[in-house]
């Protein structure tokens, strides 16, 4: 008897038991596929393929956010944000030949935002988002459309030592340090901050650095946040310096208020949209950076922001994806 011969029965079992495990995967994998289906279906990613198939796009805004996202009187969202949106949906709708594509704007919060570009509810989030690297494990993010920058608001007749720190860094008799006497000018202050926002992490961080005893409310949003400083509930309200200097013009406690000059850090705000999803965001980056290059962008931002200076059209200029 040769060796294959002897190992025969061997072999024909090892046949056996994989024949058997071929059969149980095959019926795991047709009892599993609906689910695989199902999966897919709601993987966030292809945008311009979900949009063709639906003929509709779902924007999500903030409801106030001013200037760049907020309810108009007519109850339509407005804002230079969702004014740039409004040139991407023209563009999606040309570039998929849907003349009569649907828009439908989905007013989101800050706690699920980005969750819910993950997730598909929204195929572009027009309410700005800064692209730091957390939230780039969840999402990706446009080209600026702005730059950014945290600011602080307080009453005229707020305390001057306290102004005089927040607005240049030191008081009258100089610089502030950890330990130093200049740091009793904030302690036992109260300073607003919208909750899980940049500056809510900024503030906590400097006070923290600072081992000073004040404290940081966290409100709800941004008229909450002007309220604690009107009703001296608030020493000050951190939040991006374009929205208080828009809350200060529209606010009738507005002469009573003021925004530092001051700029505590310089962010860009960017439109967030689904990770992996380079057609959807080829397309989005085009439609900006030509709004950007012929200069169409002038009108908008005048609209919401004022006459654009020198320096904003150079910005614009500079931030446009070349040809």
């Amino acid at each position: 008897m040769n060796l294959m011969e002897k190992n025969m029965p061997r072999f024909s079992r090892i046949s056996s038991r994989i024949s058997s495990l071929c059969g149980v995967m095959l019926v795991l994998l047709t009892l599993c596929a609906p689910a695989l289906h199902a999966q897919a279906a709601e993987t966030p990613g292809a945008t311009l393929d979900r949009v063709r198939t639906t003929g509709k796009l779902t924007l999500g805004y903030y409801e106030s956010a001013r200037p760049y996202t907020f309810k108009g009187s007519s109850g339509e969202p407005d804002g230079y944000a969702i004014a740039l949106c409004r040139q991407i949906a023209a563009a999606v709708g040309e570039e998929l030949h849907l003349p009569n594509l649907a828009i439908q704007f989905v007013e989101v919060g800050p706690d699920d935002r980005f969750n819910a570009v993950k997730e598909g509810r929204v195929d572009l989030l027009c309410g700005p988002s800064v692209p730091t690297l957390r939230n780039r494990t969840d999402v990706s993010f446009s080209i600026p459309i702005l730059e950014s920058g945290t600011g602080v608001l307080m009453r005229r007749d707020g305390p001057a030592a306290l102004r005089d720190l927040l607005e240049t860094g030191q008081t009258a008799s100089g610089p502030i340090w950890r330990g130093s006497p200049m740091v009793a000018v904030l302690q036992r202050r109260t300073f607003a901050v919208v909750q899980s926002s940049l500056a809510e992490k900024l503030v906590n961080e400097r006070r923290d650095e600072l081992r000073v005893n004040s404290a940081v409310s966290s409100v709800p949003n941004l008229e909450t946040g002007v309220q604690q400083v009107v009703d001296r509930r608030a020493d000050a309200f951190f939040a991006e310096r374009n929205v208080l200097l828009d809350l200060l013009r529209n606010n009738p406690a507005g002469s009573n208020l003021m925004v530092l000059d001051r700029q505590f850090d310089h962010e860009p705000m960017t439109f967030a949209l689904a990770r992996d999803d380079s057609d959807f965001r080829l397309l989005v980056d085009k439609v900006l950076s030509d709004l950007y290059r012929s200069g169409k962008i002038d009108a908008i931002y005048e609209k919401y922001f004022g006459a654009p200076d020198a320096s904003m059209k150079q910005w614009f200029r500079r931030t446009a994806v070349p040809e």
